[in-house]
C-alpha cells in the first residue's frame, strides 16, 4: 500500500507537469523531491526495502523525466548528491546491499549520460568535484552499516566498494583526459592510492578485523 501510494504521488506530480500542464519544471521537481525524501522516511519507519526502492527509483527518473534538455551540471550532479546522501543515512540504519547498488549504479549512469552529451573542457571544475564527492559517498555507504553494528562486509558490500572505485577512475579518467590530455588520469591514480592506504591505515589503528575488505582496499 505504501508503495503504491508512493508510486501514484509520482505520477500525480509527472502528470501534473507533462499532461495538464498544472506545474511547471522546478515546482515539478521539488514535489518529487519531497516525495522521494517522504519514502527514504517511511522505508525505514517500516523496515520495508521495497517503498525505499520505489522511492530511489522514483527519485533517479525525476532528472529523466523533468529534463529540458539545456545543460545543468550544478543542477542534476546537486541533485544526485542529495539522493546519495539520503541513500547513506537509509545505511546507517538499515543492512540493504540492494539499495546502495542501486543508487551507485543510477547516480554513475546518469554523470555518465550527461559527461557524454554535454562535457567540455571548461566544465572540468564544476564536474569532478562532485564526481570526488560521489565516490566518496558510496565508498561510504557501501559499508557504514558493518561499522556501525560491528559486522563483517559481506560479498556484496566488498564487490561493491571495488565497483565504486572502478566506475569513479572510469569517469574521471574521461573528464581528466579531455580537460588536461592524456597523462593526467596518472595523478588520479595516485590520488586513489592514497586513499585507499589511508583507509588501510585507518582500519589498522582502530583495529577493525574485517580481512576481507581490509584485502579488498590493498587490491584497490
Amino acid at each position: 500500500l505504501l508503495g503504491g501510494g508512493f508510486a501514484v504521488l509520482y505520477f500525480s506530480v509527472f502528470a501534473s507537469y507533462a499532461f495538464y500542464n498544472l506545474l511547471t519544471a522546478l515546482p515539478a521537481f521539488a514535489l518529487m523531491a519531497l516525495v522521494t525524501l517522504g519514502a527514504g522516511l517511511f522505508a525505514v519507519r517500516f523496515n520495508s526495502l521495497l517503498v525505499a526502492v520505489l522511492g530511489i527509483l522514483g527519485g533517479y527518473s525525476t532528472p529523466l523525466l523533468l529534463s529540458t534538455g539545456e545543460k545543468n551540471f550544478v543542477g542534476l550532479f546537486g541533485y544526485l548528491l542529495l539522493l546519495g546522501a539520503g541513500v547513506l543515512g537509509i545505511s546507517r540504519r538499515r543492512h540493504w546491499p540492494l539499495l546502495n547498488y542501486l543508487a551507485m549504479l543510477l547516480t554513475y549512469g546518469l554523470a555518465a549520460a550527461a559527461i557524454g552529451r554535454d562535457y567540455a573542457a571548461a566544465d572540468f571544475a564544476v564536474v569532478m568535484p562532485f564526481l570526488a564527492a560521489f565516490f566518496v559517498l558510496f565508498t561510504a555507504a557501501m559499508f557504514l552499516y558493518n561499522l556501525v553494528s560491528g559486522e563483517k562486509a559481506t560479498l556484496l558490500e566488498i564487490l561493491g566498494t571495488m565497483a565504486n572505485g572502478g566506475f569513479f577512475f572510469a569517469l574521471g579518467h574521461g573528464v581528466l583526459s579531455t580537460a588536461h590530455g592524456p597523462r593526467a588520469p596518472a595523478v588520479l591514480a595516485l590520488i586513489l592510492a592514497a586513499f585507499y592506504i589511508g583507509l588501510v591505515y585507518r582500519f589498522l589503528s582502530v583495529h577493525r578485523r574485517d580481512r576481507g575488505l581490509l584485502m579488498a582496499f590493498f587490491a584497490l
